[in-house]
């Protein structure tokens, strides 16, 4: 590739934010399926445990009988678990601010970080940025 065509192609990756969103929209799939289908905190430990009786309130509302908290007791938080764009850069996080506080309340409840990235999401990040900054580098 010659000279002029790479600072070309390095002036559009300038300009969007392809590799950015398909890297978050990538990690909001991993990291939706981690906490509010497994159940899994930011170290992949279980978030904890519901207790007997909230099992019981949770069977009324037709949920299984499960104990694994995975933060889906009216799917609010799960909706509104969004990508969003700060202006500066895109990342994930709630477009409610009760969802916000929620999330922060969960994580001091069950005294773990939930909502950040593990080390292999992390990792993940990474190779699907350069994926994407690769290809609009190559033109594709």
């Amino acid at each position: 590739m010659s000279l002029e065509r790479t600072l070309k192609r390095m002036q559009i990756l300038a300009k969007t934010n392809r590799a950015e969103l398909a890297m978050v929209a990538s990690m909001k799939a991993t990291i939706t399926a981690r906490i509010f289908e497994k159940g899994l905190d930011a170290n992949n430990s279980s978030i904890g445990t519901y207790t007997p009786s909230y099992i019981k309130q949770r069977q009324k509302q037709n949920y299984p009988n499960s104990s694994k908290v995975i933060l889906q007791a009216t799917k609010q938080m799960l909706s509104d678990w969004s990508i969003i764009n700060t202006g500066k850069r895109l990342g994930l996080g709630f477009k409610n601010s009760f969802n916000a506080e929620k999330s922060e309340w969960v994580e001091s409840t069950y005294k773990t970080e939930i909502f950040s990235s593990t080390k292999d999401e992390a990792k993940l990040a990474v190779k699907i940025f350069s994926e994407e900054v690769t290809k609009i580098i190559n033109g594709n």
